[in-house]
């Protein structure tokens, strides 16, 4: 089974080609950069061009900007679509790639484990032969020392013994190290066989998410923890290596301190020959085997003074892969403390991940979504409910872009027939302006003429004239038009003044009343105005209540097993449609300014600039604080206002003063004496 997974994770991972899809990712990188650079170009030229939009003072100039305006718009919208549906193709790409891809950290950790397992053996090897070798030594050793029989049988026996022993402890320790490692490999075959199954059913149930950090970090922590702890059974390894070779010193001095002592007792012995007088022969013999076993003596000092060489040695190597094995460990720390710091940066990833969520519903929420929505007349509700909406119909990306981007093009459509119909009707309006200034510069000449007239009439009755006022003659003020062959009457009776002077009045009568009802209707207007946009107020809340009762009515009748019937059957949906059925056109428009009234956008803004203001020092937050507080509060505005003019008149008081004490000082009055 093992071995089954290992070669089709090793031909999985053939088919990816690891370096060309680096490749690839390296160039479509370097173009989504490219692509990140010119959007930002764009946006700030757009924003320079709204700007300057924004600044025209005459509406024949924006008439005129506005299509090239229109034009950069669309062409941003254009490029903002084929970077979207480059950034999909890739990632669709990569995806089924790696969709099918299995975790390689269990077959690398398997692969290490068995590198492991083979250095180990060939270590016991080593140390094998070299026990051999260092039996061969000893039986060379005994078989060198022993001169007599006996003690050779006995030196004999307590060779084989001693192989046998050994034979017996390397036997024991190699079966032991080997069922330790078969019962190591099987558990750890057993955990990568349910590990296996259990990513298996992960991969099964998180099909359509994503890898995030955590699993990385979690895997690079795992790695470093195997690491630290293969570290340490090594050192484990060498301290029981130096503990054996302890103990072999420890019985190499046994023996140097027992053949001391056969020492003193030949040497006690010869000493008593001698002082018995006994033969000679068995002096001499006893001599030159006290001098063999002080060369054996001798040699087993020298063997013992290697042991210890080599023991020095070994702990000097063992402490140096101690060392070695420690800055590892403390350089896998540094490492895994980096991976917590950065993952500790990564802490909002969940919180991001749901923002964009709630962004996603709600700027895609009032799109019309595949082809049954197209054929649907009746508009579609976004439900509440993410959880259901998702489970029941799951859009992708590129479609609810398409989506957008329809209905996006289907209102600029709308803003533009609307913008060329109040183009008609401003041109219309111009036409009826121009009209109206030219009657009002008429009627302003008439008015003139008028006054003219009656100046020149007073001018007339204050010098005692009864003619007939000639420049009045073919003014039409309202009553008929006398002949110019009518006789002339007496100056009283033909006095315009009175009639002037009265219609004057009833002008001013009539005018008094037409302001007075323009204000009535002003006032009419502006309260109309008020109960419009209470009502509509009013409208969004009921909006909002039928929404969330049609939604959980849906919720309910699809909690209940309705499953067979669509959501819309419901008694809420059934509700919902029937007053969307009589007023689609009011509930639209009431549907996008609700939609309008969840923007997140302000939200975020709004902790944007809260983080920014935490960001700051204590003197810039102080400094923030007292200018909020003075702008936000007209009284403090004008005290501060009060304070700076008062200030600055001192300031300048006290300087007008030090300039005309200075000039006094230096011009010091002259006194003339007599």
């Amino acid at each position: 089974m093992a071995e089954q997974n290992f070669s089709a994770a090793l031909a999985t991972w053939k088919e990816i080609n690891l370096s060309d899809l680096q490749k690839t990712l390296d160039t479509t990188a370097v173009e989504l950069v490219d692509n990140q650079k010119e959007n930002l170009v764009g946006r700030k030229k757009l924003a320079e061009q709204t700007r300057e939009f924004k600044k025209l003072p005459d509406d024949a100039e924006k008439f005129s900007a506005i299509k090239v305006l229109l034009k950069a718009y669309q062409g941003e919208i254009d490029s903002l679509t084929r970077r979207s549906k480059m950034s999909e193709t890739s990632f669709l790409n990569v995806y089924k790639l790696l969709a099918d891809a299995p975790d390689p950290y269990p077959l690398l950790d398997a692969a290490v484990d068995q590198t492991v397992k083979v250095a180990e053996a060939r270590m016991m090897e080593s140390e094998m032969a070299r026990l051999k070798e260092e039996n061969a030594e000893l039986k060379k050793t005994v078989g060198e020392m022993s001169g007599l029989e006996d003690k050779r049988k006995k030196a004999e026996g307590k060779v084989e013994q001693l192989e046998a022993k050994m034979d017996d402890l390397i036997q024991e320790r190699v079966t032991q190290k080997e069922n330790e490692l078969n019962a190591e490999y099987d558990e750890r075959m057993r955990n990568y066989e349910d590990r296996e199954k259990g990513l298996h059913r992960q991969v099964e149930t998180v099909k359509q998410q994503l890898r995030d950090l955590h699993t990385s970090n979690e895997s690079a922590e795992a790695k470093l923890l195997n690491a630290s702890q293969r570290q340490e059974q090594d050192v484990a390894a060498r301290l029981a290596e130096l503990d054996m070779v302890a103990a072999d010193l420890a019985r190499a001095n046994e023996r140097v301190a027992t053949v001391e002592r056969r020492n003193e007792l030949l040497r006690s012995e010869v000493e008593s020959v001698r002082s018995g007088s006994q033969q000679a022969e068995k002096v001499k013999s006893l001599e030159s085997q006290i001098t063999e076993l002080e060369l054996e003596t001798s040699r087993i000092l020298a063997t013992l003074d290697s042991a210890k060489d080599a023991k020095a040695q070994a702990e000097k190597r063992a402490k140096k892969q101690a060392e070695d094995a420690q800055a590892v460990i403390d350089a896998q720390k540094g490492e895994i403390e980096g991976l917590k710091e950065r993952l500790k940066g990564y802490a909002d990833y969940d919180e991001v991940k749901r923002e964009l969520e709630i962004m996603k519903y709600v700027e895609f929420s009032g799109a019309d979504f595949g082809d049954a929505g197209e054929d649907d007349d009746e508009p579609h509700l976004p439900d509440p409910n993410a959880t259901v909406a998702n489970k029941q119909q799951v859009q992708s990306l590129e479609s609810l872009l398409v989506s957008k981007n329809r209905r996006l093009l289907e209102d600029l459509t709308k803003l533009r027939v609307s913008w060329e119909e109040l183009s008609v009707e401003h041109a219309k309006a111009d036409d009826v302006i121009e009209g109206l200034q030219v009657d009002l510069a008429r009627q302003r000449e008439l008015v003139e003429k008028l006054e003219g007239d009656l100046m020149m009439l007073d001018g007339k009755e204050d010098r005692g004239g009864s003619g007939t006022p000639v420049g009045l003659a073919g003014l039409d003020i309202g009553g008929k038009t006398e002949s110019r062959s009518s006789p002339a009457p007496s100056a009283q009776d033909t006095s315009i003044l009175p009639i002037v002077t009265s219609q004057r009045d009833r002008f001013r009568q009539r005018n008094a009343g037409l302001e007075e009802e323009l204000r009535k209707q002003f006032e009419t207007i502006s309260d109309l105005r008020a109960e419009v946009k209470a009502l509509q107020t009013d409208n969004l809340k009921l909006y909002e209540k039928v929404r969330y009762i049609g939604s959980y009515r849906d919720t309910a009748s699809a909690g209940a097993g309705s499953s067979s019937y669509p959501p819309s059957s419901s008694r809420g949906g059934g509700l919902l449609n029937g007053v969307l059925g009589r007023r689609d056109e009011e509930i639209g428009k009431y549907k996008d300014k609700y939609d309008e009234s969840l923007n997140p956008f302000e939200a975020f803004k709004g902790r944007e600039a809260q983080r920014a203001v935490q960001a700051l020092n204590p003197l810039d937050k102080g400094v923030f604080a007292l200018t909020r507080a003075i702008v936000g509060n007209k009284r403090a505005r004008n005290l501060f206002i009060l304070y700076a003019g008062s200030l600055h008149a001192l300031i300048l008081f006290v300087l007008w003063n030090g300039m005309a004490a200075s000039d006094s000082s230096s011009h010091p009055p002259v006194t003339i004496h007599p």
